[in-house]
């Protein structure tokens, strides 16, 4: 037990090497395709944790990740509903357009739902793990936010948006339950 995550650190670089390698690939074969397979880092993190048996993260991991990416999809629908009924209203209408995706025009881009999920795990990563594993995710998350622009899916707003919720969003909610009162038996 070197290291938060359980590796020793020949393991642990090889472990972030192997990640990188296939970060990179994916990058250069196409940035959309890696924003789509690196936004469920959630999934990875939430398995070392399983393994290791720590449940008691695990389960505010996952209530975290659901409060979050719930407040992201309110978002994008309640954009998305404004701008189909409500679009003849200029104020509804200045409002809606920050929504507004690049590609096609739909009004469910605000806030990033990939960059969202990808700066949940790079907080709890931050948080829980050790702080070179923390900047790794944060760096992979980054690139989930950056592939999203490039890809014409999101404007930087959105990314933004979803940066911020995610990872500010974790670290108030991780926080609070830090701050909560232990029991005394």
């Amino acid at each position: 037990m070197n290291s938060p995550l359980y590796l020793t650190p020949k393991a642990s670089n090889l472990a972030m090497c192997l990640i990188s390698v296939c970060a990179l690939i994916l990058w250069l074969y196409e940035p959309k395709l890696y924003s789509d397979v690196f936004r469920f880092m959630l999934f990875p993190l939430g398995l070392v944790w399983l393994l290791q048996k720590r449940y008691i993260l695990l389960k505010y991991f996952i209530v975290i990740t659901a409060v979050i990416l719930g407040i992201a999809f309110v978002c994008k629908y309640t954009f998305f509903y404004m701008a189909n009924y409500f679009m003849d209203n200029v104020w509804v209408e200045n409002i809606a357009h920050i929504a507004k995706r690049p590609i096609n025009g739909e009004f469910k881009g605000f806030p990033s739902g990939h960059t969202t999920a990808a700066f949940i795990a790079a907080a709890f990563a931050w948080q829980y793990m050790s702080k070179k594993w923390g900047i790794f995710f944060i760096f992979l998350a980054f690139m989930v936010g950056y592939a999203r622009i490039i890809s014409l899916w999101h404007t930087p707003i959105q990314v933004c948006a979803g940066a911020l919720l995610g990872f500010v969003g974790s670290l108030v909610f991780i926080s609070f339950i830090n701050k909560k009162p232990k029991v005394q038996h």
